[in-house]
């Protein structure tokens, strides 16, 4: 059993080489089958632990990055910051075992219905994650298949609904290797997975509307341990001003999240209101992250502002765990005094905030860490042209933790059937097409500015209709049937 948990802990690291910046997505499906293969005739219990092992090394190397933001700029120790890396992918480990643990419970890995269990429980799994505890439904297998033609997927039933099929694909591939009376139903479950393949592409959902915008995205290239250091904001500020004023007449022009370390009532008069008044004579719509003190100027709400030829604010909604908030109980709180993030436990906006109008088109803004979740983008994304996020994904230096989040911001392009614009500190600033491929891209750690032309679109996808709540019907009405073939199955071996 010592090698089994070594060999689970080694394939849950090996299934997140599918995921950017590496790519190697037949790595991940050999991954998963392997570990199924050490789950046959294993105890509820004993698959718990499996369960564990492998989503211990799939989180850890996964999100290792958090030890970046906690240590170098959160002045942790780095044995705390390791910690915290471990407690977090610990914490999300959780999940997978609790619910594949259910699986084997209701279904023993020798049924013949052994696999939709398993696609189920890493379903349920994914969509519990990113509800509690704040949420964090980084990581979902769907991610790795971004480059695949199962993206066309997405577009119907969102990043969680790849991850099932691709499950249960797995699933049913190691069916095959069980008694002769399995293959029939192991062939059912790979059938769905090329029925899958063939769904068409996420932008046959959707129609162009009116001409293309011309788009300019502002990459300041702001370190983040440069960024708060005494003197450097009239330096920043003037190299955004620059940046803006060379492109002006562009359609929109984006700027990062909190592009400039001064909060929105200290610019809001002099500075943007100069740069307003230029970018409206120009016909430019300017899009700027900035922070905004709360009503009762005790904390900080990241937020986005309009200038120029489009006004409005949005305040972010979810804040980025381990960066921006501690989901952690109380009584641990004491462990953190150390730490001292920039802007940890900052306040949230509500749901429902109105568009951005840029031209003919409405743009729908999110920022950093909420285009992860993608029920809620497709919820926010209604009636939009275009989608918008900014971030800064400095805090996280030269790790995966960027590429993987462009890699989760192609995927809400692809749900949506919609272009995603994606404008980043540091990098990587990106125009995303309405099928998730990335159409044009800034160097990571370069100040450039990303010019191009972006088509907004009409029409919603169906998960843009219907979101992720049919998965989660599908989750209880699957564990429903399967605890009632339980039951039967074990009155009819009475």
């Amino acid at each position: 059993m010592i090698w089994r948990l070594l060999a689970a802990l080694a394939l849950g690291g090996g299934a997140t080489l599918g995921f950017a910046p590496f790519g190697w997505w037949p790595l991940t499906v050999l991954a998963v089958v392997a570990w199924l293969l050490l789950l046959r005739d294993r105890s509820t219990a004993r698959v718990a632990l499996l369960a564990f092992a492998f989503g211990l090394g799939h989180f850890v190397s996964g999100i290792y990055w958090v030890f970046y933001s906690t240590v170098y700029y959160g002045n942790a120790a780095p044995w705390m910051g390791a910690m915290l890396v471990v407690l977090l992918a610990g914490v999300l480990a959780l999940f997978p075992t609790v619910l594949l643990a259910l699986a084997r419970w209701l279904v023993p890995t020798a049924s013949r219905l052994w696999p939709v269990a398993v696609a189920l429980g890493w379903l349920a799994s994914e969509l519990i994650r990113g509800t509690v505890l704040e949420g964090f439904p980084w990581l979902s297998t769907g991610y790795a298949f971004i480059d695949t033609p199962l993206r066309g997927l997405a577009a119907v039933a969102g990043v969680h609904g790849i991850s099932a099929v691709l499950w249960l694909g797995c699933a049913s591939l190691v069916a095959l290797l069980q008694p002769p009376h399995w293959r029939g139903h192991a062939v059912i479950g790979l059938a769905a997975l090329v029925i899958a393949v063939a769904w068409p592409r996420p932008s046959s959902w959707t129609q162009d509307d009116g001409p293309p915008l011309d788009v300019a995205l502002i990459q300041g290239n702001v370190a983040q341990a440069d960024k708060w250091r005494p003197g450097q904001a009239p330096i920043i500020a003037r190299r955004y001003e620059q940046q803006t004023d060379a492109v002006l007449g562009a359609d929109l022009i984006v700027w990062p999240e909190v592009a400039v370390p001064y909060t929105y009532p200290q610019i809001r008069d002099g500075y943007l209101a100069r740069i307003g008044e230029r970018a409206a004579a120009a016909g430019s719509a300017v899009v700027v992250g900035t922070l905004i003190p709360n009503d009762d100027r005790t904390q900080m709400l990241n937020s986005v502002v309009g200038i120029g030829a489009t006004q409005g604010t949005y305040l972010k909604r979810h804040l980025v765990p381990f960066g921006e908030v501690f989901p952690l109980p109380d009584f641990m709180r004491p462990l953190l005094d150390v730490v001292d993030l920039k802007f940890a436990n900052l306040d949230t906006g509500p749901a429902g905030q109105a568009h951005f109008p840029v031209g003919h088109t409405q743009a729908s803004i999110s920022i950093c860490f909420e285009d992860v979740f993608g029920d809620e983008i497709a919820r926010e994304g209604r009636g939009s042209g275009l989608l918008i996020n900014v971030t800064n994904d400095a805090w996280f230096h030269r790790s995966t933790a960027a590429p993987q989040h462009l890699q989760i911001a192609r995927m809400r392009a692809a749900e949506t059937g919609r272009p995603l614009l994606k404008v980043a500190q540091t990098g990587l600033t990106a125009m995303i097409g309405p099928d998730g491929e990335v159409q044009r891209q800034l160097p990571w750690f370069e100040l450039a500015t990303l010019r191009g032309s972006v088509q907004p679109v009409a029409g919603h996808t169906p998960y843009m209709r219907w979101d992720d709540r049919p998965l989660w019907w599908g989750c209880l009405l699957g564990a429903l049937l399967l605890l009632g073939w339980r039951r039967y199955g074990q009155r009819a071996g009475s």
